[in-house]
């Protein structure tokens, strides 16, 4: 094998020498023509190139296609969390309704309980009072709704509030913040 190397690398040498022929000689060498030697040391050359670099080139493309691999792996891996991060905060958002939805119905029939017994105590308040307090007992019923109303916003309101503080983290208002922000932008168009 040594010994096939050194005689194309001898026969690649001579090559110029014999490629210093004038214009017009075309006998060669060896008496094989000049376009015969041009085409064997091309198919030498790129032969050899071949040999040569064919393990390095192979590991490079080895490496950068297992690099690409395992990007592409990475990628699959980051959108799969942010799939799973998107439909557990829709979950999230959707207790979140449900549990205001059930809050504001307790809060509702709490109010109607509690305007049924102020209504039944108003009403025998004034069957005892009615001939001296009839105005006052209708003027104190309206001002009772009134109070209770907000008394029931208000401790919605603080229901809520605990709720949403206890529940919701820093994470959470401003994943909700950005998600209603692009709403509004989407809606703005």
């Amino acid at each position: 094998m040594k010994r096939i190397f050194a005689l194309i690398a001898i026969l690649l040498a001579a090559a110029p020498a014999f490629a210093s022929e004038g214009p017009g000689e075309a006998a060669g060498f060896i008496g094989i023509p000049t376009l015969v030697w041009k085409i064997l040391n091309f198919i030498v050359y790129f032969g050899l190139l071949v040999y040569l670099l064919r393990k390095p080139l192979a590991n490079v493309f080895g490496s950068r296609r297992e690099g690409i691999a395992r990007a592409l792996s990475e990628a699959r891996q980051q959108q799969d969390e942010a799939l799973r991060m998107k439909a557990e905060m829709n979950a999230r958002v959707a207790s979140l309704e449900r549990e205001i939805v059930e809050l504001k119905e307790r809060m509702t029939r709490e109010g109607e309980r509690e305007r049924a017994a102020l209504v039944s105590q108003g009403a025998a308040e004034a069957e005892r009072a009615s001939s001296r307090l009839g105005v006052e007992a209708d003027r104190r019923l309206a001002a009772a709704r009134v109070s209770l109303a907000r008394e029931a916003a208000d401790v919605a309101a603080e229901l809520a509030w605990d709720l949403l503080k206890r529940e919701v983290t820093p994470e959470d208002r401003e994943r909700i913040f950005a998600a209603t922000l692009t709403r509004l932008e989407g809606s703005a168009r």
